[in-house]
């Protein structure tokens, strides 16, 4: 963690719009909630992109990484491509995580 601090802070001499995006795999399950709480005391994150959600994680931890850290959800992933990184829409979010499409 101490080089990576070392790499955000030589980045942020040659510019200083460094964006920081915390990844996290949605396998990880709440988990993820200590790697941001870890992460964050080294570099701080400008926006989440949770990972695997093609699997059969449903990614409730982005809701309380979201909350905690009061970050933007930038992407999902849902394959292997990088085409399957997709814009957050939190309403589809919440429907395939509640499966409840209408409240």
């Amino acid at each position: 963690m101490q080089e990576l601090e070392k790499v955000y802070r030589v980045s942020k001499k040659f510019n200083e719009k460094v964006k920081v995006v915390l990844v996290i795999d949605s396998n990880v399950g709440q988990n993820g909630m200590n790697q941001a709480l870890e992460f964050s005391k080294f570099i701080p994150v400008d926006s989440l992109v949770l990972t695997k959600m093609d699997g059969t994680a449903k990614g409730g931890v982005l809701v309380a990484l979201a909350d905690k850290f009061q970050l933007p959800i930038h992407a999902i992933g849902v394959g292997e491509k990088i085409d399957d990184l997709q814009p957050f829409d939190p309403d589809e979010f919440t429907i395939a995580l509640t499966g409840v499409e209408e409240l």
